[in-house]
């Protein structure tokens, strides 16, 4: 499931799956801004059926904390 929550992100923000890491702040990745945000938010949705509230997705700081939650769901 990890390499698929790492494609899926990848794919949101225009990345290559190779240049995300676990440890890394999303929201510090170039590509991320506010239609990176949303595409993060719909691929949780469609991907993995998480809905998340802004107020909920604001707490996750790293692409671990949002794959815990991913993963903590399954």
């Amino acid at each position: 499931m990890k390499d698929k929550f790492i494609t899926a992100l990848a794919e949101a923000l225009e990345m290559e799956d190779n240049e995300i890491k676990m440890e890394d702040t999303f929201r510090d990745y170039d590509t991320y801004d506010s239609l990176s945000e949303l595409s993060i938010l719909a691929m949780l949705d469609s991907d993995f059926g998480i809905e998340l509230e802004m107020n909920e997705y604001n707490t996750y700081l790293t692409v671990g904390d949002l794959y815990k939650r991913v993963s903590s769901s399954k």
